[in-house]
């Protein structure tokens, strides 16, 4: 039987997770001028550029926009002035124009992907905590991981080092069950989402998904032999429908025989993104390892109940249209689905179309949908998380660099998609 992991509860505080994007230096306080000199540096902690479009920066009396990239393990950083900054530090801005006030208004400066807040660094008391004073000086971030207190500050000598510092992101993938900056704090992951429900929580994950590091087709063997790793033998890993664990190297690449393991798309591919080159395609959450004839047996039917047996593994069913999982993956099957219609919604540069789960079965064979909700919801109540779940997570967060929010907050389901489901 399954056991409920404490650790999806929201409450529960854990080590500091290393965000995607975090603010990393800001001189609200400038030598000589603050209408020029003034500048707020931005660090990416993950193995994959990040485009800019959709993030802005804030402070208590408007928001700038932020454009351009930011390369991997990079810093970007955004002046009022390119010119008054290289006069003062040597540096180069990455963006001009900045339109902040900065320490003239507020004291405190918000990263944010739409109107969701992503990082924050407050002066002078501006908000409860934030004592830090830094005339004339910059304010750097000590740490990677982030408290989202002043702790993880301190002010500068200087007027600091813009595009530069010592923060520093490991993309060796790591080997541990948690991940390669530990095991997370999830309520600075899913910073802004507190309160939220429904569309306003489903957008607000879209925000914190994007992002994540892409793997090409062929690194998704290495990938899932990883993820998927049977935990009782090393140099096996665990089919998802057939449930036996299996070598890693009896794989189609390397056998002809029916009973090898694939690459099993669980939102089937034809339904939104045939191409390699679209993120869903080889995004990992989603895939897992599948016998070569189990695999053709779902094919690219949706999920419902009802059915026959299978008869290479009978506690599947399958009939026309769908197909009918063993119950001790059914809730995993669902929270994969619920994390591919949250992660894709359409307009970023994924080029993955906005999937949906309609209450339907069948959605027809190359729609962008996969059903069926309410099913996978109930799917979801009925089996929920358990270790070996909770592990993969961890492990996609170590090499993907995100995570499937319904595996950590189990209770977001409902919230997203109770209401379609009486």
């Amino acid at each position: 039987m399954k056991r409920l992991i404490l650790a999806a509860c929201c409450c529960l505080i854990l080590q500091p997770v290393q965000a995607k994007l975090l603010l990393s230096e800001v001189l609200y306080d400038a030598p000589n001028n603050d209408s020029t000199e003034e500048y707020v540096e931005i660090y990416n902690d993950s193995c994959a550029a990040v485009s800019l479009t959709g993030y802005n920066l804030a402070d208590n009396s408007g928001s700038f926009n932020l454009t351009g990239t930011i390369s991997a393990g990079g810093y970007f950083v955004v002046a009022k002035n390119s010119s008054a900054l290289l006069a003062l530090t040597g540096k180069s801005a990455n963006q001009n124009g900045m339109t902040l006030s900065l320490g003239n208004s507020g004291d405190y400066v918000k990263l944010r992907q739409g109107s969701t807040d992503v990082d924050l660094v407050a002066f002078e008391n501006a908000l409860s905590g934030w004592g830090l004073n830094a005339v004339d000086k910059s304010v750097a971030r000590k740490n990677v991981p982030d408290s989202n207190t002043a702790a993880d500050w301190q002010v500068s000598s200087n007027a600091g080092t813009p595009g530069s510092g010592l923060l520093a992101t490991s993309c060796d993938g790591g080997g541990g069950d948690t991940g390669g900056s530990g095991t997370v704090n999830l309520p600075t992951y899913y910073v802004g989402t507190t309160g939220l429900t429904g569309s306003a929580l489903k957008t607000a994950l879209n925000n914190i998904l994007r992002g994540h590091v892409r793997f090409s087709y062929s690194e998704v063997w290495d990938a899932i032999s990883y993820t998927d790793e049977d935990p009782a033998n090393t140099a096996n890993v665990i089919l998802l429908y057939a449930g036996r664990s299996t070598p890693k190297t009896f794989k189609v690449n390397t056998s002809s025989s029916l009973d090898a393991w694939n690459r099993e798309h669980v939102w089937a591919k034809s339904h939104g993104f045939p191409d390699e080159s679209q993120y869903a395609h080889t995004d990992l959450h989603h895939l897992r390892p599948e016998d070569v004839s189990l695999n053709s047996t779902r094919g690219n039917k949706d999920f419902d109940n009802g059915g026959t047996a299978v008869a290479e593994a009978p506690l599947n069913k399958t009939d026309s249209d769908s197909f009918e999982p063993r119950a001790a993956v059914k809730g995993d099957v669902a929270r994969m689905l619920f994390y591919m219609d949250v992660r894709y919604q359409g307009g970023d540069d994924s080029g993955t179309p906005d999937l949906s789960i309609p209450n339907i079965a069948p959605t027809g064979s190359t729609a962008p949908q996969m059903g069926k909700l309410c099913v996978l919801l109930a799917w979801h109540l009925a089996d929920p998380v358990d270790s070996f779940e909770q592990r993969r997570n961890n492990r996609i967060y170590e090499l993907q660099k995100n995570r499937n929010p319904f595996i950590d907050n189990p209770q977001w389901a409902s919230s997203i998609y109770g209401s379609a489901c009486p």
